[in-house]
């Protein structure tokens, strides 16, 4: 009996412990306030990468008819297609990245609720009694209430895991790639702007030729396409990793010791105090 009574503090500290995290506010409120600003941030680069096509669309909007023998159209804005498939593709992912914060935020509210909150304490205290005074009955009630809390706090988890490697990773990461992100949005714009203001003074034709001076080649160009090109693939590395497959790898864990926790023998009964 007295090599028990350590282990019997333990679990009851433990308990209580529990206990108090179950309504701890700012626990619950931490969590819920990341996944805001991260759907708010993703939401400011989706906006970002749809100005951008935009802007491409309006340079590639206008076409020269070249005769040739036969009817052919230069699109002056062509050289842009492949940047611009880029982030059309990188918009869609960005979506898929909202979704899954999406879907977070409201598995996190449900698991945080004032009923799961309830169902959690009862499930504390009536394994600690089972546990302290009839161990013999109930010997499901240890798993059930493993299964309770796995429940009540794997998102919380999950997300305070997640803000973790945003500090130390994400944030900076993300930061510069929105950045670049932005310069080549005002200096596309800027380009977009020259382009039409050439075209307006010198008239469609021989305007249209000298702006499309501007589009092919140019070291301006080709220096906007590699940095937006660049951050666009860092930040879909950065939503997929952040947003879908840090999750869906979390959720398999859970899966995984939840099928543990229903397949394991239970513990052996202890002497009733």
């Amino acid at each position: 009996m007295e090599n028990e009574q350590p282990l019997k503090t333990f679990i009851i500290c433990v308990a209580l412990a529990t206990l108090i995290l179950n309504w701890l506010p700012g626990l619950d409120a931490a969590a819920e306030t990341y996944l805001a600003d991260a759907i708010t941030d993703n939401l400011i680069i989706f906006a970002t990468a749809r100005s951008l096509n935009a802007i491409i669309s309006v340079i590639q909007s206008i076409e020269l008819s070249v005769s040739l023998g036969a009817g052919m159209a230069v699109n002056l804005g062509e050289v842009l297609d492949p940047l611009n498939d880029l982030i059309e593709r990188f918009s869609g992912f960005v979506l898929y990245g909202l979704a899954g914060l999406g879907l977070q935020k409201l598995v996190l509210v449900a698991t945080s609720s004032l009923i799961m909150k309830i169902i959690t304490t009862i499930a504390i205290l009536g394994g600690l009694v089972n546990w302290l005074w009839q161990p013999e009955r109930f010997q499901w009630l240890p798993r059930l209430v493993l299964m309770i809390l796995m429940i009540r706090f794997a998102f919380v988890v999950e997300v305070g895991l997640i803000a973790g490697l945003d500090k130390l990773y994400f944030d900076g990461q993300k930061a510069e790639a929105h950045s670049a992100l932005q310069l080549a949005q005002q200096s596309l714009s800027n380009l977009k702007d020259e382009y039409q203001e050439i075209i307006a003074d010198q008239g469609f034709v021989s305007g249209t030729w000298e702006a499309a001076g501007s589009l092919f080649g140019t070291e301006e160009q080709s220096g906007i396409t590699e940095i937006t090109a660049s951050a666009v693939v860092e930040l879909i590395v950065i939503t997929l990793v952040r947003g879908l497959l840090l999750p869906l790898a979390f959720v398999w864990l859970l899966i995984v010791v939840a099928g543990r926790l229903s397949g394991l023998s239970h513990y052996p009964p202890r002497q009733p105090v």
